[in-house]
């Protein structure tokens, strides 16, 4: 009885020690990223042919209405850009239906959670903040999971920093840190801290229309807290697709990572469709609202739990530049 109790104190510690963790964090990037849009050289440099940093061009430059609406459009683009230099946040709901067929003679194949919660914040900084070089992408994901019978915890929540040292006219590429924080229990996901990297690489095309391009995430960790063995989680590799309807509007693949299992050797591959809207307030923020469909089309050989329905949807929000 007493080992219980010191167990569950124990965890409480644990997630108190892994909030406060994830608080100070966004707080300190937070307070960094209040002069995110703003060199001081450049802004000095441009005041006399732009006047005050409003994130629009000089009357002069515009060629006419073709070109505004293809900034409008750009813009939207940026909403569903992970890479995109302007403060967002994002909740949605994902509910799921699993696979059930033997995957083993006479072994069925594991089921996961009935639904989530997810949480997004993205904070970006400029050119020179701590020192770098580059703009800076800080993007934290949390989730809150729901298993068969109505318990619930966090799972594993995901910070990346990522680094933009190669930009052009139309893309640019990514590379940085990736961590990912234990889950409350092991149903929700893995109960050891995980360390890796994330890269990105976008390009848009067809005069803004389109946004193509790939996110890939890996990390290694402990198999066990008390245990000294480290293998590599599954590598995510998830393309981007994006492509700009009239009026807002727009289509996707959605969030659909392929991942492969370095142990087993076997690929999961999601096949998604995503239709959202952006909507522009009178603060020049921009409102992103979406459902999404996914399934898995490449399972049968996968290991572990794969879904056959998943429905999402969510909203996001980015703050004016």
């Amino acid at each position: 009885m007493r080992n219980f109790i010191l167990s569950a104190q124990k965890t409480k510690v644990d997630n108190m020690t892994r909030m406060l963790l994830m608080l100070f964090l966004a707080t300190v990037l937070m307070a960094f990223s209040l002069n995110l849009n703003a060199d001081p050289a450049d802004t000095d440099q441009e005041a006399d042919k732009t006047g005050p940093d409003t994130g629009q061009v000089a009357a002069d430059d515009l060629p006419g209405t073709a070109a505004l609406e293809e900034m409008e459009e750009a813009e939207e683009v940026n909403t569903n850009d992970p890479t995109a230099a302007a403060i967002s946040v994002s909740a949605g709901w994902e509910f799921y239906n699993w696979y059930e067929d033997e995957i083993a003679p006479g072994q069925t194949r594991p089921t996961g959670n009935d639904n989530s919660f997810n949480s997004r914040f993205v904070i970006p900084m400029a050119k020179g903040t701590w020192g770098s070089p580059w703009p800076i992408i800080n993007r934290f994901s949390f989730a809150n999971l729901e298993a068969p019978g109505g318990t619930s915890a966090s799972g594993n929540a995901e910070f990346i920093t990522l680094f933009i040292p190669w930009t052009w006219a139309t893309g640019k590429v990514g590379l940085g840190p990736a961590i990912n924080l234990p889950a409350d229990e092991k149903q929700f996901g893995a109960d050891v801290w995980r360390y890796g990297f994330a890269g990105v690489a976008l390009e848009n095309s067809l005069e803004g229309r389109l946004m193509w391009g790939v996110l890939v995430r890996q990390v290694w960790g402990k198999t066990d807290p008390n245990s000294n063995s480290t293998i590599a989680s599954p590598f995510a590799l998830q393309p981007i697709v994006v492509y700009q309807l009239n009026d807002g509007w727009y289509i996707s693949n959605g969030e659909s990572p392929i991942a492969y299992n370095w142990q087993e050797k076997e690929w999961l591959v999601p096949l998604g469709f995503r239709l959202g809207k952006t909507i522009k307030d009178r603060r020049g923020g921009i409102w992103n609202a979406y459902a999404e469909y996914r399934t898995n089309v490449v399972y049968k050989d996968w290991p572990g739990a794969a879904a056959s329905d998943i429905i999402r949807i969510s909203a996001s929000y980015t703050f004016a530049r």
